[in-house]
């Protein structure tokens, strides 16, 4: 009964406001009930009169998700992004969509931040680790071009476009570079290489005296730049660099690109 009541308030207001913010309830109502119809035509109706509700757009994406209508649910996902960058169900949407349709870095992008807005949605985490999944295994038989297998230094080159990038560089255990630069500056590649190397020899170290298994990765962030370390085989890791205030989803990325290209130089060499 209550629902009843509350349906008959929501049509009775939108009947004299087609922009009040009772037309989203309203729309979804209908939705569940299957009458996806008259839904359309409140949501429609309600964004037409109130244009920046945000929850509208998203109601109208799933409407036209229902009906096959794709193109028009990203179209309104994409415009809830753009009120609301935030939007929890605008990035859900458009990663699953960008994952369904092959495009995983764009996937990863949404769907990292969805995530991080609703940690316990089981969906968005199992579409995640898929689209980590299929983005690696998009990076990992990219050869390195056969000019950087003759210039160590532009093992990496690949990477640059990026803004928020610095540099990437292999280490061995004693944190001499194999190959990568830092914008060009080898002095300071060799001393950031010489000052992680340490450090990486006593991360295998602790890890293995905690009896928590190999590490994987390691991210460091100072009032500067933002460090990610990841290890190859026992005497190798890959340095990537990037500028302070990257999205951690990003840097993770790149890290998985970069240590893919270290792998192929590696082979390679």
């Amino acid at each position: 009964m209550r629902q009843t009541a509350d349906v008959q308030l929501w049509s009775d207001e939108v009947a004299r406001d087609p922009g009040s913010p009772a037309f989203v309830p309203l729309a979804r109502t209908y939705r569940r009930q299957g009458r996806r119809d008259a839904a359309l035509r409140v949501c429609l109706r309600g964004l037409e009169n109130n244009p920046a509700h945000v929850d509208g757009h998203t109601v109208l994406a799933l409407l036209y998700l229902e009906a096959g209508d794709r193109e028009g649910a990203r179209d309104e996902w994409a415009t809830a992004l753009r009120l609301d960058p935030g939007n929890f169900e605008g990035h859900r949407g458009v990663g699953f969509l960008d994952l369904e349709r092959g495009a995983f870095e764009d996937a990863l992008n949404h769907l990292e931040r969805a995530a991080a807005a609703r940690p316990d949605d089981m969906p968005v985490q199992d579409a995640l680790r898929l689209a980590r999944d299929r983005a690696a295994e998009a990076v990992a038989p990219a050869a390195v071009p056969v000019e950087a297998g003759r210039d160590p230094r532009q093992v990496f080159a690949s990477l640059s476009g990026d803004t928020p990038y610095l540099g990437a560089l292999l280490l061995d255990a004693q944190g001499l570079v194999l190959a990568g630069d830092l914008e060009g500056e080898a002095r300071r590649a060799e001393m950031l290489g010489a000052v992680l190397g340490g450090a990486l020899t006593e991360a295998r170290r602790a890890s293995r005296h905690l009896g928590i298994g190999d590490w994987g990765g390691l991210l460091l962030e100072s009032d500067q730049v933002m460090v990610h370390v990841t290890p190859l085989a026992e005497d190798t890791a890959v340095l990537l660099l990037a500028r302070k205030g990257a999205p951690a989803g990003w840097v993770l990325r790149m890290a998985r690109r970069a240590t893919a290209l270290a792998r192929a130089f590696l082979e390679q060499a």
